[in-house]
């Protein structure tokens, strides 16, 4: 394996293997991966059976179409932060309400920047926490 490849291979490892104790930890490990550009971890971090809300409404269902979505994320090179306001934790699931800020790395000084406010629904399992219902623009 090349330097890069491991390089990559243990990053996606750290990740995961830090991140999914606690719904939040999820929600750090995606930034996380979407500001590295890592969309193999970032789509880790879904369902099989994962719904993500696009800003148009339309609704990406399953790791497929949700990796489609996130490409983009990642292509633009996007840079996230996020905090979690507030989280409801009943046995296996969560559901948070977070604030983030999306902003696209042109190299200027006046980078398109955007902010909005999730609702995010996490479902726990063997492996630990995962992504279930992502709505980064709200319902």
């Amino acid at each position: 394996m090349d330097r890069l490849a491991y390089w990559f291979a243990d990053r996606t490892m750290s990740i995961m293997q830090t991140t999914l104790d606690d719904p939040a930890g999820v929600s750090a490990a995606f930034v996380q991966a979407i500001n590295a550009g890592d969309l193999e971890s970032a789509i880790g971090l879904y369902r099989e059976d994962a719904v993500l809300l696009a800003p148009d409404g339309s609704q990406a269902r399953g790791t497929g179409a949700i990796r489609a979505l996130l490409e983009n994320l990642v292509t633009m090179r996007v840079q996230m932060t996020a905090q979690v306001k507030s989280i409801v934790v009943a046995e296996d699931f969560a559901v948070a309400c977070e604030d983030w800020t999306m902003r696209l790395d042109t190299g200027r000084a006046q980078d398109n920047e955007q902010r909005g406010q999730s609702i995010v629904c996490f479902a726990h399992a063997e492996d630990g926490w995962r992504f279930l219902i992502d709505a980064p623009w709200g319902l």
